[in-house]
């Protein structure tokens, strides 16, 4: 086998497998609507129930595939440690979400302070949000079961395929990520089935696709780094909750060109400590 040919076989083999994860994802999504229908859109509280079933469906049948996989994979003891690769350690879940917390709300310096200084983190307005998340169903789906249960299959269950499959970890974390977004493109069809027009769709399809293939390569290297996967959901939630910066809102702030420094020096803080926080013998064991 050629150099040529047995590099594309190490892609071309935990590619399709992830591919095959991300397919099974999105289909109970659906098929757990279809096959009994419901009133009401994505956002109805029967249809939220119902797809979060689809998605915990999923996610267990993907750990199980994938551990599978891997105990007939790889042949030594040290490798049979299926948990373990796949980020399931529980004595590595604490520093690894303490660490991706501190990280994400390090590059996130920039909203922060824009919340801040609008006064979004009153005590009293906080309770209310928090007090009424709890019980939205929609917000269940958002922070809670969707970062849970995409972390799972698309850094538990998928990466482990890529290094197993001797990709090395940097390529894992540039390409793994890939099936995630691809993953999101779903989102797209909907918006053009609601009606949308298929310009709108295909931009805001590609800054999803963007977003997702950044936070992946992000997500994917706090999962290799500390070894658990509680890390990366602890990341997913920070940054759903976030989600993108509003450069409008900076532009016409009193504020502006403090909150610019504060989002350059947040980047630049997250990508500087990264490697120190993550490094084994400091804060990983």
């Amino acid at each position: 086998m050629t150099p040529n040919v047995a590099f594309a076989f190490a892609f071309a083999l935990p590619l399709s497998l992830s591919l095959l994860h991300a397919a099974l994802y999105v289909a109970c999504i659906y098929a757990a609507v279809a096959i009994r229908p419901v009133d009401g859109g994505r956002d109805s509280p029967r249809v939220i129930s119902r797809r979060m079933r689809g998605a915990a469906f999923a996610t267990l049948t993907s750990l199980l595939a994938t551990g599978f996989i891997l105990c007939r994979w790889w042949h030594s003891a040290a490798a049979l440690d299926w948990a373990a690769q796949m980020g399931l350690r529980p004595h590595a879940a604490l520093a690894s979400s303490v660490i991706a917390l501190v990280l994400t709300c390090i590059l996130y310096l920039g909203p922060l302070a824009v919340d801040h200084l609008d006064g979004v983190f009153a005590w009293d307005r906080l309770r209310l949000s928090l007090t009424q998340a709890v019980r939205d169903p929609v917000c269940w789906r958002n922070y809670v079961v969707g970062p849970a249960t995409e972390e799972l299959v698309f850094r538990s269950a998928v990466v482990p395929l890529w290094i197993a499959a001797g990709v090395s970890p940097t390529a894992c974390i540039l390409a793994s990520p890939l099936v995630f977004a691809v993953a999101h493109v779903h989102h797209a069809v909907a918006m053009y089935w609601n009606g949308e027009k298929w310009t709108s769709v295909v931009v805001r399809m590609l800054v999803q696709l963007a977003y997702t293939e950044v936070f992946g390569c992000y997500a994917a290297a706090l999962f290799l780094r500390t070894g658990s996967v509680a890390g990366p959901v602890v990341a997913h939630v920070v940054c759903n909750v976030m989600g993108l910066p509003d450069i409008q809102r900076i532009r016409e702030h009193e504020y502006k060109y403090v909150l610019w420094v504060a989002h350059v020096v947040g980047l630049l803080g997250m990508v500087l400590l990264f490697e120190p926080m993550t490094r084994p013998g400091l804060f990983v064991k």
